[in-house]
């Protein structure tokens, strides 16, 4: 420590070293959301500010009746996925295949991908959890793994794409990652 840090700026290295690259990450991407958020720069051309209605202590008669607010449309029902069947899970052992799964299915180990075998853990709205232990005990986790995440995860040269979750099923894609 050099004379000249102060206590607060230590802290602040410390907890920069404590979140790591995604700690960093995330605390930039929120800094980059809010910038520009709630600036009065003066210059600002947008609609004007809407007037304060004001309001009456009685309704007029003329006044229309308020009407039921319209629902939005329901989400389409997903149709439930038919799981995958045995033959078609170990057509994933060449690391390349797509299958459906439910709670407790077992992916068998892609060998020329060093990856696996998965045990599907939980489906569910929050996500797919998928866990590994390979023949050294190293264990892989791959958690809340969902189609709208950003793209596939990997596992030394595995990748999983979450395509589809319905109910207690979901779809996966497993493929050579590149």
């Amino acid at each position: 420590m050099t004379p000249s840090e102060s206590p607060a700026h230590r802290r602040r290295t410390r907890l920069s070293a404590a979140r790591g690259p995604a700690g960093t990450v995330s605390v930039l991407a929120l800094a980059a959301a809010l910038t520009g958020c709630g600036s009065d720069s003066g210059g600002d051309t947008g609609a004007p500010a809407p007037a304060a209605s004001s309001r009456s202590a009685k309704p007029s008669p003329a006044s229309p009746t308020p009407t039921k607010p319209s629902s939005s449309p329901s989400p389409t029902a997903v149709k439930p996925m038919t799981p995958s069947t045995p033959a078609e899970l170990r057509a994933c052992a060449d690391g390349s295949c797509t299958v459906v799964v439910t709670k407790g299915t077992e992916i068998p180990r892609a060998d020329g991908l060093r990856a696996g075998p998965f045990t599907v853990s939980a489906v569910g709205a929050e996500g797919v959890d998928l866990s590994a232990v390979d023949a050294s005990g190293f264990a892989s986790n791959l958690l809340g793994q969902r189609p709208d995440q950003g793209g596939p995860s990997t596992v030394n040269e595995l990748s999983i794409a979450v395509l589809a979750i319905a109910g207690d099923t979901a779809k996966l894609r497993l493929f050579p990652a590149k």
